[in-house]
Parts: C-alpha cells; structure tokens; sequence
C-alpha cells in the first residue's frame, strides 16, 4: 500500500496510477502527540499580534505577508507580525521590511526551539501562513490545538481542516487584497468570536490528527498486508 496524507494528496497519486489500484492508497494523516493537547493553552489573546512560521522561502508567502502589512499600516492599524524560522529569504525580507517602514510591525525572530514556537503561537491572535504551495503543515495543526484561529490559503489540503468562518480565514493564494482585508478582520474581529473559533479549531484538529489514532490505522494498513 501507499500512503497519502490528505485527500488532496491521494487524489494526486490516483493521476498516476491505474483505477485497479486505488484502493491501495490509503489515507493516514499527520498527527500530533498527546502532549499537544495535554492543557486547553490560552483560550485568547487580546493583543493584535500574528504570527507565522515556517521556513523563509518564496513558498510561503512571507512577501506577501510584508505586502500586507504595509497596506494596513497605511491604513493606520495597529498589529505586529511575527516572523518565525530562518532561510535564504531573510536578507530581502529585511529590506522590504526598510523599504516599507514597517520596523515597528514586523519582527523577524530567526529559529526557534519546538518549546519558543508554542510560546510564540500562544502569545498571538492567529497564526497567519499565506503559503503558495504546502501539503498539510504540521504549524497549522499546533496553532489550532492551542486553539488559535489561522489564516492562511486554499492550497492543497489546507482546506480539508480549516473551515472558513469557523476555525480560521482561507484566502486565494498570492492575493494581497484579500490577505489584507482577512487580516484586518481577525484584528477586529470581537473577543468572544475569536474564543470560539479557537474552541471549534482544537476540537477539529483533535479529531482529525490525534498522533495515535492514526499510528494505529497505519499500524493496521502493516498487518493486512503482512
């Protein structure tokens, strides 16, 4: 068998295989461990403040997210962004982030440990990742079991767990219009509204990607091919 890790995923391993073995491909999804849902972390987080990690390449969108920025601070609002992780995109990101005045908005953390990363997402908002191209990332799934809203794109399987309105903002990938305005909607969005998008988010990933829950579908998928 072949697993896939979303349906995303497996839809694109059917291109490539005859019918006759679909049902070879199984669908296992990345999981989280227990630890990660050991406490409900902080239910909400009253400063405007986003955060996104991942590695500072093109595929994530980081320049979109200072083009997005700097369209909001024309507009006068008041939030910081977070930048964690490290890559060969820093230097130009730095000089955006000169070009666009945007030093008292934007901070770039470099790498982080496992422990400051949760730290990082427990002490935003949201997590913001407008990548162009993903599979399923893990970080989406950590920031909604700390029960964070997250904003990010309708690439690959992100949309088979955010569900628009409910856990979080999905937005066309490479549209700086609309990574601004869904932006510019968390930061306004009421506190009692942001609470319950980050219960239903921790629920949902709860649900969906429990580390042992699907260990032991793939420990199965072993047995019956033994």
């Amino acid at each position: 068998f072949v697993v896939a890790i979303s349906s995303f995923a497996r839809a694109q391993l059917y291109r490539w295989v005859d019918h006759a073995h679909w049902s070879k491909i199984k669908l296992v999804h990345c999981g989280l461990e227990a630890s990660y849902f050991a406490t409900d972390g902080e239910s909400y987080c009253a400063a405007p403040r986003f955060v996104c990690i991942g590695r500072l390449t093109e595929q994530k969108g980081q320049l979109l997210l200072l083009e997005a920025a700097h369209i909001l601070a024309a507009k006068g609002a008041q939030f910081e962004v977070v930048l964690v992780g490290s890559g060969e995109l820093r230097q130009q990101l730095e000089a955006v982030i000169r070009r666009y005045a945007l030093e008292r908005h934007v901070i770039l953390t470099g790498s982080l440990s496992s422990t400051r990363v949760r730290e990082e997402i427990q002490r935003a908002r949201a997590l913001v990742l407008p990548s162009f191209a993903e599979g399923l990332p893990i970080v989406i799934m950590e920031a909604m079991a700390a029960r964070r809203p997250v904003l990010t794109t309708y690439v690959a399987g992100i949309p088979e767990l955010v569900q628009p309105g409910e856990t979080g903002w999905l937005i066309p990938a490479g549209c700086v219009e609309s990574l601004a305005s869904a932006m510019e909607e968390a930061l306004n969005c009421p506190q009692a509204e942001l609470e319950q998008m980050g219960v239903k988010a921790r629920a949902r990933v709860l649900e969906r990607h429990a580390v042992e829950t699907h260990a032991q579908k793939l420990a199965t998928y072993f047995a019956e091919s033994a």
